[in-house]
Order: C-alpha cells, then structure tokens, then sequence
C-alpha cells in the first residue's frame, strides 16, 4: 500500500522539475486512467499549497469552484454564483484559464473587464472593500507554469482538476466544490477528510456544479459532522435540460452574464441562484436552501448582483 509520504515525494518532484514533460505527460494520464487515490489528491494539494504564494487574511472567505473535467462546456455557473455570493459573504475566487472547456474563470473575468494577476495588498483591500477577489491559479502557484502547456496536450481532465479547488491560497473558510463526476466523490471526500479541511461542501451532477437537469449529490463537511444528501430541482419547479445552460467563448459569456443579471435569460439565472442557495448555506448566510434560492434570485432581479459586477470590473 502507497505511504503518504510516497505521494508526497513523487508530486514534490514533479513540481520541482525533477521530471521531464514527457514524465510528467506519462504520469498524469496514467493517474486518471487508474483513477486517482484520495492520498495522491491529498498529497499533491499539500505540496501545492507548501509551494504557493500564500495569502494570510484576516476574515473569513467563501470559494465557489468546480473542478472543470466535466465534458459539459457549461456557462460559467460557479464564477456568477460567487458574484453574486460577495453581495452577502467575502469570496475568494480560485480559477484558471479554461484547459478542457471553452471558457474558465478567468476568461470571462478578463473578458468582463477584472484585473486577473494583482497582489497580495490589492487582494486583500478587494475583499475589504469589495468582498470580492480573484486569485489567478498560475500567479500564486508559480511551479504551475511548466505543468499548464502539458495540461492543455492532453486536452482532458486530469488530477490537477482535483487539485485547483483544494489549493486556494488565501485557505477560505469555506470551500464549495463542484467535482466533474459521482463517482468521485467519495474518493474526494476522503482527500478533504486527510487535509483536515473543516467545511467543505462537495456536489455533482451532469456538471461540476448543482445543475437544473440532473440530481445532485451531495456530501458535506462540517468539523466532525458529515452528511450526504440529494437534491433534485425538480422539488423546486426549476427543472431545465442541460442544453439550456450551455457555454460559450469569453467575450460571449461576458455578455450573457450581464444579460442575466441585467433580467434576461432566466433559465441561467435559475441555475446561478441554486449554487448561490448552496453556497449560503455551507457559509452560514441562509441555511433553508429555498429562501436562500429566492435570495439569489431577487439579488438578481432588482439588479444587485448587476452593480456587484460592475463594482468588481472597475479595479
């Protein structure tokens, strides 16, 4: 059986350029093909963090991000949740450039006009000021860089999809995870459970995220406390066929986001308000997850969650 400090050693040593690209290609494909173990998870968010440019911060900070890997080509759910989250709760937004979808957070960021690479200073007077920061995976994960070109050759998901929402560097208080398949769940559960990860809320479906065409499940983390629950949007009168939350490129999801937070597009913004519900809950904001769906939806429909937007984009 593989040690921990197995894993621990073998990632340290991709990381550090102890391995060539064709070595570290060969070993994350074969890693996704055996399915990964919780301790490689774990231990490759580990030397990531131990590696990153870390962030000490004095609040406490929600993150609300999906794994990616999911095939789905989706909106950018999770980055107009976590907008629309910073109206109630700060968020420290983790995410990269898109490696096996159309557009990833910081794409339709950029393309909305955020500053994606600031500093520590800048990140830490956002929260303050405007409950809202972005984190650049690649800017605070400098070993990242030789990885990221071997990433997009494979052109599919691999563990570092696990690993981008365990690794914020600012350490958030409370981490809501969308993970591309059920099936790893359990597998992911087990990886928060070896970091010692207080509150942690996992869910999946058709996506990485609570999705309107699918039952979600769901597993949560609460200090010792631990729960798996379902959720099924059709309890909500909100069903909807995965088509209908289809993605496309940057700029046309920069423009689709403020269509719906500018009233149009209600299917999306159905979408958006369920993962802003779960999110409220896993931070303490609204714990019934109907009124905090109805809290989202109004944050959007009397053009809040527009101005919160538009308040992020000015920097």
């Amino acid at each position: 059986m593989k040690k921990f400090s197995e894993s621990l050693e073998f990632f340290d040593a991709m990381l550090s350029g102890k391995m060539s690209e064709k070595e570290i290609e060969s070993a994350l494909i074969k890693l996704a093909q055996e399915k990964e173990d919780p301790m490689d998870v774990a231990a490759l968010a580990e030397v990531m963090l131990k590696n990153a440019r870390l962030i000490e911060y004095h609040g406490e900070c929600l993150d609300v991000v999906g794994s990616g890997g999911d095939d789905s080509n989706s909106f950018n759910i999770s980055t107009a949740a976590s907008i629309v989250s910073s109206l109630f709760v700060k968020v420290s937004k983790h995410g990269n450039r898109a490696v096996s979808s159309l557009s990833g957070a910081a794409d339709i960021l950029e393309a909305l006009g955020v500053k994606i690479e600031q500093e520590k200073d800048k990140i830490v007077e956002n929260l303050d000021n405007k409950n809202f920061a972005f984190l650049f995976a690649p800017f605070w994960h400098p070993k990242l860089k030789p990885i990221m070109p071997i990433r997009r050759k494979i052109a599919k998901r691999t563990i570092f999809n696990l690993i981008g929402p365990l690794c914020n560097p600012i350490k958030p208080a409370y981490k809501m995870i969308g993970v591309f398949s059920k099936d790893y769940l359990p597998l992911y559960f087990e990886a928060i459970e070896i970091l010692d990860f207080q509150n942690v809320l996992l869910v999946s479906s058709d996506m990485d995220e609570v999705s309107l065409s699918d039952v979600t499940l769901c597993y949560q983390k609460k200090g010792m406390f631990t729960k798996r629950f379902e959720f099924d949007p059709r309890g909500f009168g909100i069903y909807a066929t995965k088509d209908k939350l289809k993605g496309f490129d940057a700029k046309t999801n920069a423009k689709i986001l403020k269509e719906v937070f500018l009233g149009e597009h209600e299917i999306l913004a159905d979408a958006i308000a369920i993962n802003c519900a779960f999110a409220f809950s896993l931070s303490g904001i609204e714990d019934n997850l109907k009124d905090g769906f109805l809290l989202a939806r109004e944050s959007i429909k009397n053009k809040k969650a527009y101005e919160k937007l538009m308040e992020i984009a000015n920097d």
